[in-house]
């Protein structure tokens, strides 16, 4: 949730997020972000042929209504330097959890 919640912070805030600032491929950023789009939290994200942009990218109501509800995640989030390192948190946490589901 700390991926989705920040993606659609950055977005409303016109703040552009990147691939580089997730730690991830430009293609596995881009299939991220169609999904948002595809579930109906992002709309207007510009795609011709191989060029991708999220300038024009805006939250629907649904983006904003789950921004809104995961505004607990405000208390921690590191702006975009630090990105990388918080959302290893919860990959964390949720390897940890699946570990106990194991028992």
């Amino acid at each position: 949730m700390r991926f989705i919640y920040s993606i659609l912070r950055e977005i409303n805030e016109k703040s552009l997020p990147t691939a580089k600032d997730y730690g991830y491929k430009q293609r596995e950023f881009e299939n991220l972000i169609f999904t948002l789009e595809k579930e109906g939290y992002v709309e207007r994200v510009l795609r011709i042929d191989t060029f991708f942009s999220l300038k024009p990218a805006r939250l629907t109501q649904k983006g904003h209504e789950l921004l809104e509800s995961l505004r607990y995640f405000d208390e921690s989030y590191p702006g975009k330097k630090g990105l990388i390192n918080w959302l290893k948190v919860e990959k964390e946490e949720s390897s940890y959890a699946e570990d106990i589901e194991d028992y």
